[in-house]
């Protein structure tokens, strides 16, 4: 009879709900192992706690920061407040997210602008701008860009 009942009403959803009531030798909710606190066993994303220069990336975060560095084809993020930064050599992508720095470099694939008051100089090449910041400019070294 049970065959006739799972065949006729869905049976994986009758049977699981006959069987959920019944002790499988599983432990009751209580008894299970605690969950890990809140962060813990998880991978989360935070913001670094100073500035971060590696092979790929070089990434400026302190306020009122002066950075100079060879890019070496590094991609660049200037979030810092206030931040001076000279480059020299080739750049990846170089992007200002912060308010009022300036930074200068010696080329880049891109630029990008979506900060507040920053302003980008770069010596050679054509790179890609995208504006899409506040009072922000790009200067090509002896010409305004944009």
């Amino acid at each position: 009879m049970l065959g006739r009942v799972l065949k006729g009403m869905g049976g994986v959803v009758l049977l699981g709900s006959l069987l959920a009531g019944c002790d499988m030798g599983r432990a009751a909710p209580e008894e299970s192992a605690p969950s890990p606190e809140a962060g813990q066993g998880r991978e989360t994303m935070t913001e670094p706690r100073g500035n971060v220069i590696d092979d790929e990336v070089i990434l400026v975060v302190d306020d009122e920061a002066h950075v100079r560095e060879d890019c070496e084809e590094r991609e660049v993020v200037v979030s810092a407040d206030r931040a001076t930064v000279v480059l020299a050599g080739d750049c990846g992508v170089v992007r200002a997210t912060g308010r009022g720095s300036v930074i200068e470099v010696g080329s880049a694939e891109k630029i990008v602008l979506v900060g507040v008051d920053n302003e980008i100089t770069f010596a050679e090449g054509d790179p890609e701008v995208i504006n899409q910041g506040r009072n922000t400019t790009v200067n090509a070294a002896g010409g305004k860009e944009d």
